[in-house]
Formats: structure tokens, C-alpha cells, sequence
């Protein structure tokens, strides 16, 4: 096994401060082990072992042709990466048993192949060759869905780049593995970053991020594709996903902004809340105040994470080589803000009970060619009031 030196620093806080900050739940410190891989993390269980498995790939830009499979060996512990071949600058999009099999398969996209690939899993971590599907653009964002509502796995690709706006190519499953030639809809879009699904009406929805001060809505309906804009403004808008972060049993919006020149006396990134309506609408944005101290939010995670049955946030750092936690109050509003190192600049987040006891866990893909592994323990943890940094 290929351990990494890892450490953790518990307290950054001013001299001045009149209380100590808590954070609940508590994790550990981060425990690296080596990928070739390093800007995409997925955590599921890959061998049916009941255990969840990590998996990594690079993207577009690496010079990488391989994806990177770490075994869980349980109780938090992971066999060193085991690499899996694939296309040059074919990135991991989506896990799902596109075959019917019972295991599970590999979706990819490949932007030089102007496709994507289905990677048919084998058992005991094994996978087959890539098949390729081609979009005739560059290979971009995809997910592993049934859009058709006929019971088989679908798969629904986003193509765009060299001046090309966004292509949504659908692939209507047989639930065997073969599927159906691609249906494809134009849309005027310029980008189609971080898409997050909702289904509404019985009909798919993407919300994806153009990178240009806008979010769209894309749905998937009988009659082909159609589009909804949202204002992301004022400044770049960086990554956004659906979650009901009030409870009330509607999809609402989290989303990173840049601020754009607002931001520029305060160069830290924005966290924005959209509440959804019953009519498939979203409300006005409220900024998250607390998330001023994110520099560089490279990836949200919307979950669980202290028990409490109620949504936390947690937002990757790139500049920082941390993550914060944002404790959910159930309505909306989030406290906290907290820091947890991640043992690197971190590139992509997952979360998943890794060691088995119930509570979900963090892993981290690192631009260091790292993962790590954060364990949540439960509990709180308490910030000292004094500069102060330790060590494992």
C-alpha cells in the first residue's frame, strides 16, 4: 500500500476571536495514497463486495490514458491503484449498469474523439475496452440515465468546444448494453459544465453552467430539448447542482459565482442558494455569507453529513488544499464554514460511508496525483481561539 505523508491543521483562527468555532461532525486528518489519475473522483461499490471502491481519471487537458481504481480493503483502508487503460484524455463522467449484468460499468467521454465510451465492468474490478459512441463533436459531460421512462438505463451526452455550441446527444438504451443511433438537439448554448439532474413532471432535467454569468435548465421531454435560462451574475458562474436544501421536497439551486468585479477588493469566491417552487421555478439568489473565506470553490457536495436528516454543504478549495463544511439549519440558511484539510488542492470532490459505519465520508482527488481520504468520525470538534497548528 502507497501512503502519502499527510497532516492536518486544526485552528486558524484570530488572537481577537470572543468564541470557539465547532464543527460537527468531526473528521480526520486526510489519508493520501497515489493515483496516476488525479482530477476526477467517483466513490461506489465496483466489485459488489457491499464495500465502496474509488475511482479516478484525468481529463481532456493530461496527459494521462489511464483511469485509476482504488479496492476498498475496509475499514477506511485502500489497496494501492490498480489502472484500468483508456483513451488519451478520456475523463469520467457516470457509474451504472448499462449491460443489466448486476455490475457495474464505466460511462466516459473522450472531448480529442469526439465521443464517449462505455467501459463494461466484468467483476472483481475488471472492465472491458472502452466501446465508442460517437457525437461528431467533442466528447463533453454525460450521465447514465433513463430519460424514456421504459425501465432501461439511457445515456444523455453533452458535446461543445472549438466554437461549437452545446449538442445534446441522446442514446436510448436496449438494457443490454447495445443502444439505439444517437438523437441529437441543438441548443445555442455556449458551455454545459457540472451537469446536476432533477426529474420533474416524469421528464429528466439538467441544470448545467454556462461559464458566462448564466445557468440553464435543459429538459429532456418527448418532443426533443428544450432550454430555460437563469441569471448567474455578476461575476463567472463556476459550478452549480440540485438539492433540497429546505425540505420541502423540491429540487433547490446551490451555485459558485466568481463575483466578477464585485469580488475584486475581496478576492474569494460566492455560494448562492436558489429555493425551488412547486412550478418547477426557482426564487431570487441569497448569497452565502458564510462561504466568503472559499478562494477557489472547485467542486459542491450536497449531503447529509452530521445525521441530523437535514442538507449540509461542502465546498472544495483549490487554492487552500481544504474543504469547508456548511452545517444545514433545514430552511435554507447554513452555518459554519469550517475548514477541513484535504491533504491537497483539491480537483474534484465524492462522498461515501468508506469504512463502513454509517456515516458519510469524504475522498478528495488532489492535483498532486493524490486522493485522499477523509474519514468522518461524528461528534464536534472545536476550533482553539489561538493560532495554532497540529500535527499527525
Amino acid at each position: 500500500m502507497k501512503l502519502l505523508a499527510a497532516h492536518i491543521v486544526l485552528a486558524v483562527i484570530p488572537l481577537h476571536a470572543a468564541a470557539q468555532e465547532c464543527v460537527s461532525p468531526a473528521f480526520r486528518a486526510p489519508v493520501r495514497y497515489g493515483v496516476a489519475a488525479d482530477e476526477v473522483v467517483l466513490a461506489a461499490d465496483l466489485d459488489g463486495d457491499g464495500a465502496i471502491d474509488i475511482l479516478t481519471s484525468g481529463n481532456q487537458v493530461d496527459e494521462v490514458s489511464t483511469f485509476s481504481v482504488l479496492r476498498n480493503l475496509g475499514a477506511g483502508a485502500f489497496a494501492h491503484e490498480q489502472q484500468i487503460e483508456s483513451g488519451f484524455g478520456e475523463r469520467i463522467e457516470d457509474l451504472s449498469d448499462l449491460d443489466g449484468d448486476g455490475i457495474v460499468d464505466l460511462l466516459a467521454s473522450n472531448y480529442w474523439q469526439n465521443g464517449i465510451a462505455m467501459y463494461r465492468g466484468l467483476g472483481s474490478l475488471h472492465f472491458s475496452a472502452g466501446t465508442a459512441f460517437g457525437t461528431a463533436t467533442h466528447g463533453g459531460p454525460s450521465r447514465a440515465v433513463d430519460y424514456d421512462n421504459d425501465g432501461r438505463t439511457d445515456m444523455v451526452s453533452f458535446s461543445f468546444g472549438s466554437g461549437n455550441p452545446v449538442r445534446v446527444h441522446l442514446f436510448r438504451g436496449h438494457g443490454d448494453g447495445a443502444f439505439d443511433a444517437k438523437q441529437t438537439f441543438e441548443t445555442g448554448i455556449a458551455n454545459a459544465a457540472s451537469p446536476s439532474m432533477r426529474v420533474r413532471d416524469g421528464n429528466v432535467e439538467f441544470l448545467v453552467s454556462e461559464h458566462s454569468g448564466h445557468l440553464w435548465l435543459l429538459r429532456i421531454a418527448p418532443g426533443g430539448v428544450s432550454t430555460t435560462t437563469l441569471d448567474a451574475g455578476p461575476g463567472l458562474d463556476l459550478t452549480s447542482t440540485f438539492s433540497d436544501v429546505n425540505g420541502d421536497g423540491i429540487a433547490d439551486i446551490v451555485e459558485t459565482n466568481d463575483g466578477g468585479s464585485e469580488a475584486d477588493a475581496n478576492p474569494f469566491e460566492w455560494i448562492f442558494i436558489r429555493l425551488g417552487k412547486s412550478d418547477g421555478s426557482f426564487g431570487d439568489r441569497r448569497q452565502l455569507m458564510q462561504a466568503r473565506r472559499v478562494s477557489f470553490p472547485t467542486e459542491l457536495l450536497a449531503r447529509d453529513f452530521n445525521g441530523d436528516g437535514l442538507v449540509d454543504l461542502i465546498a472544495g478549495d483549490f487554492h487552500a488544499a481544504t474543504v469547508y463544511f456548511f452545517r444545514g439549519r433545514g430552511t435554507g440558511e447554513f452555518d459554519g464554514g469550517l475548514p477541513i484539510d484535504a491533504g491537497g488542492p483539491v480537483n474534484d470532490l465524492a462522498a461515501g460511508d468508506l469504512n463502513g459505519d454509517g456515516r458519510l465520508d469524504l475522498v478528495t482527488a488532489n492535483d498532486n496525483h493524490s486522493v485522499s481520504i477523509v474519514i468522518n468520525d461524528g461528534g464536534t470538534r472545536c476550533l482553539p481561539n489561538r493560532h495554532r497548528a497540529v500535527r499527525h
